[in-house]
């Protein structure tokens, strides 16, 4: 069976997915993208998978040029990554990819507004012409459904994570000689619908607070990067490839994503298989499955510097609960592994092509 994916921009989490998909027997999976941007430099060699091609900028809207990459991987299925990108949606109406089974994946998070309300006279044609819709998790369950998508039509588990990669060398976490780490980590970009402003205002609301306040570390690049020079407490690690992140979750004891708007938030995830306590907002997709209160985290609302400074304080104060907590968030981060990502997608490939499948 072939499975050919159209996406965006490279990532740590897909080339491992990736990798899961292709170790698989009986199935050819191809990987078309983008190139690495600025926001996220990635080094190309670290997020590389099997059977990739990356478009140049001069070929990124050549649709021309990424039907022919798509059809030289004489595919069962073809699966695109939203609705945004238009050369991947005109592949569904193509005549000459007729018989081709399609999957769209989705992440928009429930939002209840006025936009929502009429995205679906803008996209409904196209949720009804593909033949599965892919989502993370509940929130963009609830979207699709509110949108008439049959339930049917709806996968759950759109992103998996590197979780090898994370959990190995966790155990000594549970160990009673561990000293749990006295820190905070960030991992996103530094851009206001992270919320960087609001964790380094919370940040310092915190540290006057406590006695012996602990180091607050952050991993990205962004406009926003001014914000951290001469915070006292504060360390900003810049951007790290995915084959380091595991070590500095290693060296945290509490991970920290403040996000104004996050369909998803992929970095809960995988702090969650580094076996960290999670703090994070109502805002961010992951926290209505990855994020418990007070079993492995504690989740509130966006915007609100007060409430972040209350978790932050919490979590200093209850040092004793984080590595129970942190092990929770592991078990939680398991069912997302790459290994489990690739059995969904074999099992909804072979129930798109096999009508007879469960």
């Amino acid at each position: 069976m072939n499975i050919t994916y159209c996406w965006t921009a490279p990532s740590g989490y897909l080339s491992a997915c990736m990798s899961e998909l292709a170790a698989r027997q009986g199935i050819n999976a191809s990987l078309i993208l983008w190139e690495s941007s600025s926001e996220a430099p990635f080094d190309e060699a670290s997020v590389s998978s099997p059977r990739q091609h990356v478009l140049s900028e001069s070929n990124l809207h050549n649709y021309a040029v990424i039907k022919k990459l798509v059809l030289a991987t004489r595919p069962d299925v073809v699966f695109i990554v939203g609705w945004a990108h238009f050369p991947y949606v005109r592949l569904v109406y193509d005549n000459d990819l007729r018989g081709v089974r399609f999957v769209i994946g989705v992440d928009t998070p429930i939002r209840f507004d006025w936009r929502q309300q009429f995205a679906r006279l803008k996209i409904g044609r196209l949720l009804a012409k593909v033949d599965a819709v892919c989502v993370p998790g509940e929130r963009s369950f609830q979207v699709m459904r509110y949108w008439k998508v049959p339930g049917a039509k709806i996968s759950k588990l759109f992103y998996g994570v590197n979780y090898n990669l994370f959990s190995t060398g966790s155990e000594v976490r549970w160990t009673s000689t561990f000293k749990w780490p006295r820190s905070f980590v960030f991992v996103g970009r530094y851009v206001p619908i992270k919320g960087v402003d609001v964790l380094v205002e919370a940040y310092q609301m915190y540290r006057q607070r406590v006695a012996d306040p602990w180091e607050l570390s952050l991993c990205g690049t962004g406009p926003l990067a001014t914000l951290l020079s001469g915070v006292e407490g504060v360390r900003d690690l810049g951007f790290v490839q995915p084959a380091d992140l595991g070590e500095v979750f290693r060296r945290a004891g509490v991970f920290v994503l403040p996000s104004r708007l996050d369909p998803w938030g992929q970095a809960i995830v995988e702090a969650a298989a580094a076996g960290l306590p999670i703090v994070c907002t109502q805002a961010c997709g992951a926290s209505a499955e990855m994020v418990r209160d007070y079993h492995n985290g504690i989740v509130v609302p966006p915007n609100d510097v007060e409430s972040l400074a209350s978790a932050f304080v919490w979590m200093h104060e209850h040092e004793d609960r984080l590595p129970a907590m942190g092990k929770a968030s592991q078990q939680l981060a398991g069912a997302y592994s790459a290994e489990r990502w690739a059995d969904n997608q074999i099992e909804l490939a072979r129930r798109l092509c096999d009508p007879k499948q469960p």
